[in-house]
């Protein structure tokens, strides 16, 4: 579900739209991956919006699309149904002319380079880092800004996700396979974010990989090459490496952890880098889309707890907290 704020951006074109659907959560760190590519790109979708927080994500009909992927998104274009959100991102560049080029050929030493950052981020396991701190939270530097409300029902979803994927593959057994490799994959990040110990050494690990990009992205800042004002990881030009880092950035911030990894006197380079990201257009329409999410969560916790109770009531309601949250927006 959109805001009517974007829509014009997101699907000006109803012809393209038609084509290319977009089954995403904005808070996904793999679907904003994906829709900064969409976005940079200026690629129109149809949005199919998947509840994280309701469990639409292992829902048969979801399992039919995704069997092997974990989480979101899928992207779906003409025929062609991709789950892998780097996958995406490569389909989306290659496939779609408008915009910069995101994933420079490999032939060209950018493009070599570009590889090899993308690699490298891509092996950080952000949701086993996001759950530590949320399982872990004396391990915020200055304290997780997810609502504790939220948190605390991140955490007993969590739980409770193993027993849902077991009962799921018994009743639909033509989906078996599917469900028990997503309920494999989740007790085992279960074990890693309950462990303070592996948590830490995931954060630890972390640490050096940013102190390596502070120092690339100094010998960058040192070349003589670029006159832009903005210098990206490989100076002016806004990569596939670039959206994987501005999302991992933003999830640190997200977990009160940007004072550990990238505080202006140890990472300036790092620090500017996000400072000018949220100057930047495409990141600005994630931030509105995951601000005016909260309306969608509301209304689907209202159909959640009774279908007979969207009616005449559930649709003044929402339509109170909507104009209470547009409000808030504008002031």
């Amino acid at each position: 579900m959109l805001s009517k704020g974007s829509s014009q951006e997101l699907t000006s074109d109803a012809n393209d739209s038609n084509r290319c659907t977009l089954y995403y959560f904005p808070t996904s760190f793999s679907s904003q991956k994906v829709l900064l590519a969409l976005f940079e790109k200026d690629v129109k979708f149809k949005p199919k919006l998947v509840s994280l927080f309701h469990g639409q994500h292992m829902e048969p009909w979801y399992v039919k699309l995704n069997p092997s992927g974990v989480h979101v998104p899928v992207f779906v274009h003409d025929k062609n149904v991709i789950s892998n959100p780097e996958d995406i991102i490569n389909y989306i560049d290659r496939t779609f002319d408008e915009g910069p080029c995101l994933v420079p050929s490999s032939d060209t030493e950018l493009g070599q380079s570009v590889a090899a950052v993308r690699y490298q981020l891509n092996n950080i396991p952000v949701d086993v880092i996001t759950y530590g701190v949320i399982f872990h939270p004396y391990l915020s530097d200055s304290g997780c800004r997810i609502p504790f409300a939220v948190q605390r029902s991140m955490r007993e979803n969590f739980a409770r996700r193993l027993r849902y994927l077991t009962h799921k593959a018994t009743k639909h057994p033509d989906l078996r396979d599917g469900y028990l490799a997503k309920s494999q994959t989740a007790a085992q990040k279960y074990d890693v974010i309950t462990d303070e110990e592996k948590v830490k050494g995931q954060l630890e690990q972390l640490e050096t990989i940013l102190e390596e990009i502070e120092a690339m992205m100094q010998s960058v800042q040192d070349s003589d090459s670029y006159s832009n004002p903005d210098v990206w990881l490989f100076g002016p030009h806004f990569t596939a490496a670039d959206i994987t880092f501005s999302c991992l950035l933003n999830r640190l911030v997200l977990l009160g952890l940007e004072s550990r990894y990238f505080p202006s006197y140890k990472c300036p380079n790092i620090d500017r880098y996000y400072r000018q990201l949220l100057r930047r257009s495409t990141y600005r329409v994630i931030q509105k889309e995951v601000a005016n999410m909260r309306l969608t969560l509301v209304w689907e916790d209202l159909k959640a707890v009774s279908p007979y109770m969207v009616g005449a009531t559930g649709i003044i309601l929402t339509g109170l907290i909507a104009y209470w949250f547009l409000k808030k927006l504008k002031n």
